[in-house]
């Protein structure tokens, strides 16, 4: 083999490792169609179908607080409606108060029965009459405390849950760096607790032709600062945009035909839970304003610096601060 073919050979491995290091799991073969990878709120714009995994523990930490409490409730009403269904079944004898009622009083008194005693409440105007509404409240109450520490378990996980309330700016923009121009957006953190040892990793991808159709490419961005200690104000992320960036000899026009997109992954140790958190982000070439600026977010008062979490995405327009 020529000396050219190895050295060949070996920029096309490099490129191809270059080019699966610089992937972050999404793949090169994702089509977009105007859409994104990444939701602003951190979740994948990716809908699982076909053999997926349900597991009970997991997916009730993980779902919404909404559907969390709506599906509580439900099965509360479920599991109280099929003992009311019972009790209704054994016959008007079975608890005290339900002689001479029509069918759907009977239901509704085994009903709230159930409840109180599926709940432990017991307030004594109502008692099972027979022996096997007796074995039945026994079952209910049984049920009741399962369930209850089932529930209690559920929401002390998800309580415990670490959760960090960062907050991304609105835009990213392109903005004046020195002599030459950067890629910039800042985040805050919405909470007054220390997250401490911040770091930050910013990848673009955009679709590149080939002569094999269209493929998804990666380039980690490469930034002024990729890790804060502290954060107690705003960070203000920048990409100086300099031979080696993609967006070099690129402007606007070509990013959104590329349907362009800025990844974001920032992690740091929160000191109130004693764990790192994480919180995931993107910007679609949409989202990327040019001939802008940020505004201020805090000042100095009284020997204090007052920040205004309120001017996150507040940016200032060139073509106005030069007239």
């Amino acid at each position: 083999m020529k000396l050219t073919d190895i050295t060949n050979s070996f920029l096309r491995n490099s490129s191809k490792k270059e080019q699966a290091e610089n992937d972050l799991g999404l793949g090169d073969k994702i089509m977009t169609g105007g859409g994104r990878l990444i939701n602003k709120d951190g979740t994948f714009n990716i809908i699982r179908e076909g053999n997926t995994v349900w597991t009970l523990y997991q997916n009730l930490v993980e779902i919404s607080w909404p559907r969390f409490l709506g599906l509580t409730t439900l099965v509360y009403g479920l599991i109280n409606g099929v003992f009311a269904t019972l009790f209704w079944l054994i016959g008007p004898h079975a608890l005290s108060g339900m002689e001479g009622k029509a069918s759907f009083d009977r239901f509704t008194h085994a009903f709230f029965f159930s409840i109180q005693t599926f709940t432990t409440v017991g307030y004594g105007g109502i008692t099972p009459q027979t022996f096997t509404a007796d074995l039945l409240a026994s079952f209910d109450a049984f049920v009741g405390l399962l369930a209850f520490a089932l529930a209690t378990g559920l929401l002390f996980a998800r309580f415990a849950k670490p959760r960090a309330q960062i907050q991304f700016s609105k835009n990213a923009i392109i903005a004046p760096y020195g002599d030459k121009k950067s890629l910039q957006f800042r985040i805050v953190n919405l909470r007054s607790n220390k997250i401490i040892n911040l770091t930050a990793q910013v990848t673009m991808t955009w679709l590149e032709v080939t002569p094999n159709g269209k493929k998804r490419r990666f380039q980690q961005l490469a930034l002024e600062r990729e890790q804060v200690i502290l954060f107690p104000l705003n960070w203000t992320l920048v990409h100086p945009i300099v031979d080696g960036s993609p967006f070099m000899d690129r402007d606007i026009s070509d990013i959104r035909r590329m349907e362009t997109e800025i990844l974001v992954l920032v992690q740091g140790f929160d000191e109130t839970f004693s764990q790192s958190v994480h919180v995931n982000s993107s910007y679609t070439c949409a989202e990327i304003l040019t001939a802008t600026k940020f505004a201020p977010m805090y000042y100095a008062k009284d020997g204090l610096t007052i920040l205004e979490l309120d001017k996150l995405d507040d940016v200032v327009s060139l073509n106005e601060e030069n007239k």
